[in-house]
């Protein structure tokens, strides 16, 4: 079998690692070349070995004090444990010997991106630049530093700047891929028309563009991305997948289900696109499918808690709450956190009768989320249920204290009042929900219709100029 390159490199690198450890073991010293020393210092580096990464170099320069490659690996070691103090020492004193070494300048420049020090980066930057001899090689390698770092604005520059002098598609690639990260979807999207512009028959360039309109929220112009993009390569299933989620935006869920079937005919099938479908389903009222599909993707992937939890919607569509409870159950363990699954969780656990465990959720969903209305109307709705007024009460005051502009909590807190006879109260709570929104009056006849034939209730409306809904 022919051996390539880096194969061969990395039978060399485990040749040295295997020599210096037995070395080691023996308690023996042996001669190492300087190369060998830098190949098994970069070996514990990908294994995330730092402590002997550190040691080989250091056994290196005890053979070696002068080698500055040495200097230039130890620095390197410092930088991956974060010790960029320690590591600009080293650096400083390879640049003395070797002032115009791009790797150097490179690696410097790094410690002053790593400690927020932009100027003293952008300098050595530029200095590699003027020193360097592959100019688009080093231009990448600064705009990758910025971007391990997560500085996408600046890695964004650099890749436009590298755009200008060489049009290097990676470079569209790279500075879209910035642009989205740091949310300016436009840009990126900006950047990859002008690549479709030099190449029109660029797939990758029509997928990623794709992309970026879909988070614009252009589905349709996504879709036709998509479309064109497998046009040029008819095997690009993700463009496929991404296309079916853009006609389930545009609630064309038949249509998606055809195109997930796609997917699933080239590439088998995996949880995601079998949870979509599921979805479809759904959404088209075809509950058996919907968990058919749910059950396909629990399978490939039981750690899936969307899967358990639109089980559950299944069964609970077709009134067989009991069976949804544990799908509901498996969701909320899964992911303990998500707020909709613990709402309806919480209210199922009401309907089946077991208020202690609901009201337990409740308190976890509003201490997670104190903004959410859902949690505090549905909360103070099973105290009403339970013929606690009192309680009712007492939790929509508390909503109130995290979100003071909520009409919904007013409407509410009007029926409650009116209910326990505290007919001032209640229109108190009616003129701050008219004032923050008349238009939702509805919601007070809808939870309370008898209200509409008090005189007192008629007329506080009535002065807001609206007795429509009355």
């Amino acid at each position: 079998m022919t051996m390539e390159g880096n194969d061969f490199l990395g039978e060399e690198t485990s040749h040295y690692v295997d020599r210096y450890e037995r070395m080691l073991r023996s308690k023996g010293r042996e001669f190492f070349e300087p190369e060998a020393i830098e190949l098994i210092a970069d070996h514990y580096i990908s294994h995330d070995k730092l402590k002997k990464a550190l040691e080989v170099v250091l056994f290196g320069l005890d053979m070696y004090p002068n080698h500055i490659g040495l200097w230039i690996k130890k620095a390197e070691v410092h930088i991956y444990a974060e010790k960029f103090e320690k590591a600009l020492i080293e650096l400083e004193k390879a640049e003395l010997y070797e002032p115009f070494n791009p790797d150097i300048l490179l690696l410097k420049g790094e410690v002053h991106v790593a400690m927020n020090r932009m100027d003293e980066a952008e300098l050595c930057f530029e200095k590699a630049l003027q020193h360097g001899d592959d100019r688009n090689d080093l231009l990448f390698e600064i705009g990758f530093i910025y971007q391990d770092y997560d500085y996408f604005a600046q890695a964004a520059y650099w890749f436009e700047f590298l755009i200008q002098e060489s049009k290097l598609d990676q470079a569209y690639y790279e500075a879209a891929g910035c642009y989205d990260l740091i949310g300016n979807y436009q840009k990126a999207a900006d950047l990859l028309n002008e690549l479709i512009n030099r190449d029109p028959y660029n797939a990758t360039a029509w997928y990623n563009l794709g992309l970026m309109q879909s988070k614009l929220n252009k589905p349709q112009d996504a879709i036709e991305s998509f479309d064109l993009c497998l046009a040029i390569e008819e095997d690009f299933s993700i463009a496929n997948f991404n296309k079916a989620n853009c006609l389930v935006e545009l609630d064309r869920f038949e249509e998606a289900l055809e195109v997930y079937a796609e997917v699933v005919k080239a590439e088998g099938g995996d949880s995601i696109t079998f949870c979509n479908m599921g979805g479809c389903y759904e959404r088209l009222g075809n509950n058996l499918a919907a968990r058919e599909h749910y059950k396909k993707a629990s399978k490939i992937n039981p750690n899936l808690a969307e899967a358990w939890f639109g089980m559950g919607l299944s069964y609970d569509r077709e009134n067989y709450p009991k069976e949804a409870l544990q799908y509901f159950r498996r969701a909320v363990l899964l992911e303990p956190e998500h707020a909709e699954y613990l709402l309806v969780l919480a209210e199922i656990e009401y309907r089946l009768g077991d208020t202690r465990e609901a009201d337990i959720l409740y308190q976890r969903l509003c201490d997670l989320d104190p903004g959410m209305m859902e949690a505090w109307l549905d909360r103070s709705y099973a105290a009403y249920q339970e013929k606690d007024l009192l309680l009712a009460i007492q939790y929509l005051n508390e909503a109130l204290s995290y979100d003071g502009l909520c009409h919904q909590y007013y409407y509410r807190l009007c029926a409650y009042h009116y209910e326990n006879g505290e007919l001032q109260t209640a229109l108190q709570c009616l003129t701050a929900a008219l004032k923050l929104n008349p238009a939702d009056v509805f919601l007070l006849f809808n939870f309370k219709p008898d209200l509409a034939q008090d005189p007192a209730i008629r007329y506080t409306i009535e002065s807001f100029g609206d007795s429509s809904q009355i």
